[in-house]
């Protein structure tokens, strides 16, 4: 090889040499640009200014807006005494039928049981000897007051047979009063129906939900043999603490949950409120009527989680679609530059017609711009890119 090839050959090496220490720079910035990016704080997002205009983003501060305070409040649902019916015997015996079952819908005046006791037959006999006693005496009155007019009985025995009728009609008709009580028509035993047996019927109309007795058992007085339920007029029993009493008022609209049933929050408005603190807690009573009872799978006994709209008030808020979950925790994205967001957690509150109460829990300035539209298509962008990075 000649000496002027050899200068050629190592002028080319010189010059690659050349340009490889160009582009060494360049490699090492973008390597060190990838590095900041993946050190920056996981609750910092980068959003491009076109990714922005793609996602509709919005942005807008924190306002006051006139929203329901809502107290939180936790209770059952109750039924009213009237509307409850434990049903036991007058008079004890055994149980000759049951007509009915646990759970059935049964109307006023509907019969329950029958029982049999032959004690119910000297009751009858006793009202037919009282009824044949008022009759002897009424006539030995009418006989007694037509001898004291012509002067010719005692008066003395003319007030005996007067007191002698009102005996006998105090008698007859409390007599006749226990006979009905017991289901048995004083007229029918006047016409000779004499019965050991007698009916229990529902005082009210409602669902049988407890039967206490079989066939056969013995029915003692004063031991439930039914329990009837109506559960049309369910209502709430809220218990609030002594701090928002002062806000309730009657009137006021109640929204109520089951804690294990999904759906829609249920209405109720209260009607009446407690006048003295529950034993020796700071709990007082409020009580609710259920709006639009139309619900048959509400039952007594059932817990509930209620809010008792308080009256409106300027409460700091965002629009609902603001406020993301991440992670079981709420979120909305602050701007800090133009492609930017830092994701400030926030407590969330009342949220009516289209806004949420939000409380950040750092101060944020005043000046503060958040996005309002599209955080949650900033969130999934979000969520894609940590995917991408596991």
């Amino acid at each position: 090889m000649t000496a002027y090839k050899i200068r050629i050959i190592t002028l080319c090496g010189l010059i690659s040499l050349a340009a490889c220490s160009k582009q060494a720079p360049a490699e090492e910035t973008e390597t060190a640009t990838t590095e900041v990016t993946a050190s920056s704080s996981p609750f910092v997002v980068t959003f491009s200014e076109e990714q922005q205009k793609v996602g509709n983003i919005e942005l807008g501060s924190i306002e006051n807006k006139p929203l329901s305070a809502r107290i939180t409040a936790n209770g059952q649902l109750q039924l009213p005494p009237q509307n409850i019916a434990s049903i036991n015997p007058l008079m004890g015996g055994v149980v000759r039928s049951i007509p009915v079952k646990e759970g059935a819908y049964i109307q006023k005046g509907k019969v329950l049981a029958t029982i049999q006791n032959p004690e119910l037959i000297k009751l009858q006999e006793e009202y037919l000897t009282t009824r044949n006693q008022l009759r002897f005496a009424e006539q030995d009155y009418e006989r007694q007051r037509t001898l004291s007019e012509e002067q010719v009985g005692s008066r003395k025995r003319f007030e005996q047979a007067e007191s002698d009728v009102q005996v006998q009609r105090a008698r007859l008709k409390a007599l006749a009063t226990h006979l009905t009580a017991m289901g048995v028509s004083p007229k029918n035993v006047e016409a000779g129906q004499i019965t050991s047996s007698f009916a229990i019927t529902s005082p009210i109309s409602g669902y049988v939900r407890v039967i206490n007795v079989n066939m056969g058992s013995y029915a003692q007085p004063g031991q439930q043999m039914f329990e009837i339920v109506d559960n049309r007029h369910l209502h709430l029993e809220l218990s609030v603490f002594e701090r928002d009493f002062n806000k309730m008022k009657e009137g006021q609209k109640v929204l109520f949950t089951l804690p294990n049933v999904a759906g829609e929050p249920l209405e109720a408005e209260i009607f009446a409120l407690g006048r003295a603190f529950e034993g020796d807690s700071r709990m007082v009573t409020v009580h609710a009527d259920l709006e639009n009872n139309q619900n048959v799978n509400l039952l007594p006994g059932m817990y509930v989680n209620a809010q008792i709209l308080a009256g409106k008030q300027e409460l700091p808020a965002l629009p609902e679609e603001s406020v993301v979950r991440y992670k079981g925790k709420h979120y909305v994205f602050v701007k800090e530059g133009p492609t930017t967001f830092r994701m400030q957690e926030v407590e969330t509150g009342i949220a009516e017609s289209g806004f949420m109460e939000v409380k950040p829990l750092k101060a944020l300035p005043e000046t503060a711009q958040i996005i309002t539209k599209g955080a949650y298509y900033v969130l999934a962008e979000k969520m894609k890119s940590e995917v991408a990075e596991e």
